[in-house]
């Protein structure tokens, strides 16, 4: 169980690192999509800057993970981030075969569960102010 948690946590942060990484340097990333409002989404957040906000939060999530030291931060970083991208690629793409960020998020879930203790506070209900 351990090796899968540290595989798993390793695999979602380097993702989350290298792409955010990718964006940083400019690399070109295939065609741009079809659809006329996923191109003005994306432009309209590229053009605010929002994009890379998105981006440095994706890199300093995909680092704490990888280097485990506070991976549950990095978790409550990224998970946000991987709802927009699954619903990305649900609701604008229109993917119908299982989209990466139904994927990452899945591997997401899996390292929330591994790492409950962590969470189990944020569901208490009736939480006290201390």
């Amino acid at each position: 169980m351990k090796w899968a948690v540290l595989g798993v946590r390793f695999f979602v942060g380097l993702v989350f690192a290298l792409f955010s990484a990718v964006f940083f340097l400019k690399v070109p990333m295939g065609e741009p999509p079809a659809d006329e409002n996923a191109l003005k989404f994306i432009g309209s957040l590229a053009a605010t800057d929002y994009l890379t906000v998105v981006k440095v939060l994706e890199f300093l999530g995909g680092i704490l993970l990888v280097s485990g030291r506070l991976a549950p931060l990095g978790l409550v970083i990224l998970v946000p981030i991987t709802v927009n991208i699954a619903l990305w690629d649900v609701l604008m793409l229109k993917l119908s075969a299982p989209p990466g960020g139904l994927i990452l998020l899945a591997l997401e879930g899996f390292l929330m569960w591994a790492y409950w203790p962590y969470f189990a506070p944020f569901f208490k209900p009736d939480a006290k102010f201390l």
